[in-house]
């Protein structure tokens, strides 16, 4: 299954062994993100480290592992989609647009997500972790 990943959800996957991480992982998905998802990552870096009780070295280290199981599209590949999802997501959450985007660009069959910003559009099925857990 091709879904996009939001922020929060690989985040909660760089803190913990958790659910999140087991979904990530899992063979039966695909996930694709925005490449600004790095840019995020980054702003928030300090109090991720914190969170997760790793050190920097074992963050990075963790980080590139999971990356290595989402494929960031770069601008240019959704850029075509980006106006389509900023036309959507304007009176919903815009900086959501480039995931929303990505989406529609790579025919995704949803988006993982905790946001409810998200079912308030109609272009890209929300999956919640509980919904993805129930599939593996």
């Amino acid at each position: 299954m091709r879904l996009v990943i939001d922020s929060n959800r690989l985040m909660a996957s760089l803190i913990k062994s958790s659910t999140c991480r087991k979904i990530l992982l899992h063979k039966d998905f695909t996930f694709f993100s925005p490449d600004r998802i790095l840019t995020e990552i980054e702003k928030y870096r300090d109090y991720l480290i914190k969170k997760s009780k790793l050190s920097e070295r074992e963050f990075d280290v963790m980080l590139y592992t999971l990356l290595e199981y989402v494929t960031l599209i770069p601008f240019n590949d959704f850029e075509k989609e980006f106006g389509i999802a900023l036309d959507i997501m304007k009176d919903i959450d815009i900086k959501d647009s480039s995931f929303l985007a990505v989406g529609l660009a790579i025919n995704a069959q949803g988006i993982w997500t905790e946001d409810g910003d998200f079912l308030r559009q109609t272009k890209l099925q929300v999956y919640a972790t509980k919904d993805l857990l129930e599939m593996i």
